[in-house]
Parts: C-alpha cells; sequence; structure tokens
C-alpha cells in the first residue's frame, strides 16, 4: 500500500498511524529494546494496515543479522529431497527467514566449499543441508564449518552436527512385516541406488524383517531410483519362479514395476502383492492403488528449520532427531492366508 502522497509506506507513516514516534517503529521492528504490548500490537497493525514492508538490508545493519539462511541441496534430486525443499523455504519464511537456495554435486568436498563461499558472502547465519547421498555429511564434517548447520538425512548418526530425518528403517519393516502377515514368504526388493542412505536403510529393513521372520534371505534386484531402471530390471528378470510379493524402494518404481509384471502377464496383487515407499502424490489412483509408506516430509522440514532457529539463537538441540512414517494399506497388496 501506498501513502496518502503516492509514495511507498515507509516508518514515518507507520508511526504517524500507529500514533508513536519513528524510534518505537524502529524498536519494534528491529527487537532492540522492550516495548509494552499495546504499543507493539499498535505498530504492528499500522504495520499489516500500510502493507509497510522494512528494509532487510537497513536492518540487518542495525541488527547485525540478515535474516536468510542458506539451504544446500544434494543435486541428485528425487521425490523426497525436492518435497523437502519446498516445505522448507515455507516454514524458514514463517520463521521471517529467507532461503537461498544452491546444488551440491560430486565431488562433494570441492562443490560444497565452492557453494559455502556464495552463501557467506550473503552473511547466511545458518545452513540446511539436504544431504541423502553418502559422502556429503563427512564432507561438511570435514570442512569444519563454523555456521550453525542442520543436516537433513536419513543417515541419523551422531556426527557432531544436529540431524533430521525420516526413520527409513522402521518403515521399511513395518512394510515387510505387512506382507508377512499377509501371507506372503518370498518377497524380493527392487533396490534403488547404493548411494543413497535412503536405499540402505531402506534395504536393511526388508534383510532384517525376513531374518527374524525365519524366511532366510530375499532376491534382490538392484536398479536406480528411475522408473525406466525398474522396469527394465523386472523384464529382465525370470519370474519362472514367482515371489509373492516385492518390496519396492519407492513409489514411482513402484507403478514402473507393476506396468513391467502386467506386461509379463502377472497380475497384482492376485500373483504377486507390491508395497512402494513415499505415499507419492496420484498412488490412490493408479491401478491398483499402491499401498505404500508415508513419509512425514514436512515434519522434517517443519523441524529442521526449527533445529536451525534454535542454534543461531545459541539454545541446546538434539543431535540426532528421527521422523515417524505410516504404513498406508491400499489395493495392491492381498491378504494370501
Amino acid at each position: 500500500m501506498h501513502s496518502e502522497k503516492g509514495a511507498r509506506s515507509g516508518i514515518l507513516d507507520v508511526a504517524r498511524v500507529a500514533g508513536v514516534s519513528p524510534a518505537t517503529v524502529s524498536r519494534v521492528i528491529n527487537g532492540t529494546a522492550k516495548v509494552s504490548p499495546a504499543t507493539r500490537e499498535a505498530v504492528q497493525s499500522a504495520i499489516s494496515t500500510l502493507h509497510y514492508e522494512p528494509n532487510k538490508f537497513a536492518r540487518s545493519l542495525i541488527t547485525n543479522r540478515s535474516g536468510i539462511i542458506g539451504v544446500l541441496i544434494d543435486r541428485s534430486i528425487r521425490y523426497a529431497t525436492a518435497n523437502v525443499l519446498v516445505q522448507l523455504e515455507e516454514y524458514a519464511s514463517l520463521m521471517g527467514y529467507m532461503s537461498v537456495v544452491l546444488t551440491v554435486d560430486k565431488p562433494f568436498r570441492e562443490r560444497f566449499t565452492q557453494s559455502l563461499t556464495k552463501l557467506r558472502s550473503l552473511s547466511v547465519e545458518g545452513i540446511i543441508v539436504i544431504a541423502p547421498r553418502v559422502g556429503l555429511s563427512k564432507t561438511i564434517v570435514d570442512c569444519h564449518v563454523p555456521e550453525p548447520v542442520i543436516i537433513v538425512s536419513s543417515e541419523l548418526s551422531d556426527i557432531g552436527i544436529p540431524m533430521v530425518g525420516e526413520d527409513q528403517y522402521t518403515g521399511a519393516c513395518r512394510a515387510v512385516r505387512h506382507l508377512v502377515q499377509s501371507g506372503h514368504r518370498q518377497i524380493w526388493h527392487v533396490a534403488g541406488s547404493q548411494d543413497w542412505f535412503d536405499e540402505r536403510r531402506r534395504m536393511e529393513g526388508w534383510k532384517d524383517t525376513l531374518e527374524l521372520q525365519g524366511l532366510g534371505a530375499g532376491k534382490m534386484l538392484q536398479a536406480s531410483w528411475s522408473p525406466k531402471s525398474a522396469y527394465e530390471i523386472v523384464m529382465d528378470t525370470d519370474f519362472s519362479h514367482c515371489p509373492d510379493a516385492m518390496f519396492v524402494a519407492s513409489d514411482h518404481m513402484a507403478m514402473a514395476v507393476i506396468a513391467a509384471l502386467t506386461s509379463k502377464g502377472l497380475r497384482v496383487p492376485d500373483d504377486i502383492s507390491i508395497v512402494g515407499f513415499d505415499d507419492a502424490e496420484g498412488t490412490a489412483y493408479v491401478t491398483p492403488p499402491l499401498t505404500t509408506v508415508k513419509q512425514n516430509l514436512p515434519a522434517v522440514a517443519r523441524k529442521a528449520v526449527s533445529l536451525l532457529v534454535s542454534v543461531i539463537e545459541g539454545k541446546p538441540v538434539d543431535m540426532v532427531t528421527m521422523m515417524n512414517s505410516e504404513l498406508v494399506i491400499r489395493s495392491s497388496t492381498k491378504d494370501k492366508r
């Protein structure tokens, strides 16, 4: 909104509408001194009415805070990491921070150092690193980054830097246990890329659950994260000794697996039950609707931002935070008992 003279609203306009001095408006905006609740409310109401937007650069000179956080994301982006990124930006904005996003790729140390230099030129107050692949979190530790840092990863180990992520292992255990409890005994796994912690944890959950249930080792079909790779590995595999079920590393891969099985004349779930992972958009509307593990990605993003703000403010935080997933049972699995 503009002032009565047609110019963009400024601090003098806010002071006039709120009935206070410009210095008081400045104190409310910058939090540099205590003001009464009534005065603060009057100033905030005037700011809202006038749609006044403080000059972030000028404010940073006063407070010595930029209001900017950096987000470094592994360039090898897929559904979960992209979803977390979108949520991160939203929650950071709600907390009053602007996000600057840069990608990193291998060689991690060289690219991470380059991106870090760019973020420092913007005086970021802290950094969130989305690090799904093996090696990136170690790079962060080795670089001894002095800025507040939070790592988003399913590695979930105490490396001296606060880390938050989805409990992939437990999610995989739930998926495979559901298949076992539904009467399935031969359960294969279509795997994603092994250099991702997501896949390593999901594979461990699959293996451990089969062993715990006394079913022995299942067959693993090694794909990448792409639906094309999942489709091709299934098409190239001999199904003369058909499994009862397949636990697939992601939903997009699972939909490709169903297409490949259909091409082979196998029916889902009558011949083979399928469970995916992610609860990606649209999985409830494919044929058959996909049983899957739903990740709580908004909670991961919200926690990452909350942790970073706490570290910036000098508050203690947990070093490892795991978010729980949920098994969503639909029609791609069948009770064979």
